[in-house]
């Protein structure tokens, strides 16, 4: 009897990105992770994360399986709900960060997420990518804002035209935070979106992460957004869930350009 390995699904992003600029976000199957790391029925989980208890050979073998769909091993990053933007091209091992920048050829920029927001960007002739990790502090804190930022300096242009997709996320309907965390947001640079994206539910608040990250966006004036629509929370056949499930796998977006 032979077994054979459940083929890899990816999304490829809905937007009107330049030709030259490629992107995917991994779903949960078609790798070797088991358990909690697994696919939605234990076995066969894409797991791409080597800090979150999974077998290191099963990442090593997940992460060979996805370089089949890429030009180039990612240049990783040691997520730490920062603000801190690093130029992908001079990453040999892992360093803290929680976006990335690249504006040659073939390097694969990368951020992980488990629920929390993975950002695309890309200006309109495709010179520049980017690849941004969000949670509820990056958020507040202005990751975004910064990955812009830092997109215009890197390009010499104040004016470039950039556009983003958000990629799979948990959305406002499963993101539920205390009256703290809802403070924080309202007291925000993004509180101008705060009466819609933030809702009562009994005794605590739901979150619309994606409504404040198109804020963020706004506010840097980036007014092509594309969004996924995608739900972490609520499709486990399809994503890990770390608000759902605790102990899972992470997915990886990435994007490179010709």
């Amino acid at each position: 009897m032979s077994i054979t390995k459940p083929s890899t699904e990816v999304i490829y992003p809905e937007w009107d990105a330049p030709e030259n600029v490629h992107a995917l976000f991994t779903l949960r199957s078609g790798g070797l992770s088991a358990g909690p790391w697994g696919g939605e029925d234990g076995f066969n989980g894409l797991n791409l994360a080597n800090h979150v208890g999974d077998s290191p050979f099963a990442v090593k073998m997940n992460r060979q399986f996805l370089r089949s769909w890429i030009p180039s091993e990612p240049k990783w990053l040691n997520q730490i709900h920062s603000t801190e933007v690093v130029v992908a091209d001079q990453i040999e091992n892992p360093v803290d960060a929680d976006a990335s920048i690249t504006t040659n050829s073939n390097v694969v920029c990368v951020v992980m997420t488990a629920d929390c927001l993975p950002i695309l960007l890309t200006d309109r002739q495709g010179c520049a990518v980017s690849a941004v990790h969000a949670g509820w502090r990056g958020l507040v804190q202005g990751i975004i804002q910064k990955s812009v930022e830092e997109m215009r300096k890197t390009l010499a242009d104040p004016e470039a035209e950039i556009m983003a997709w958000i990629g799979p996320c948990i959305r406002q309907e499963s993101f539920e935070v205390q009256e703290d965390v809802a403070q924080i947001f309202r007291e925000s640079s993004l509180s101008a979106v705060a009466n819609t994206a933030i809702s009562q539910n009994g005794n605590s608040f739901l979150l619309d992460l994606p409504a404040f990250a198109k804020e963020a966006l706004r506010l840097q004036g980036v007014t092509q957004v594309f969004d996924s629509g995608c739900n972490t929370y609520t499709d486990a056949k399809r994503f890990y869930s770390y608000r759902r499930d605790g102990d899972c796998g992470r997915h990886a977006t990435l994007i490179w350009k010709d």
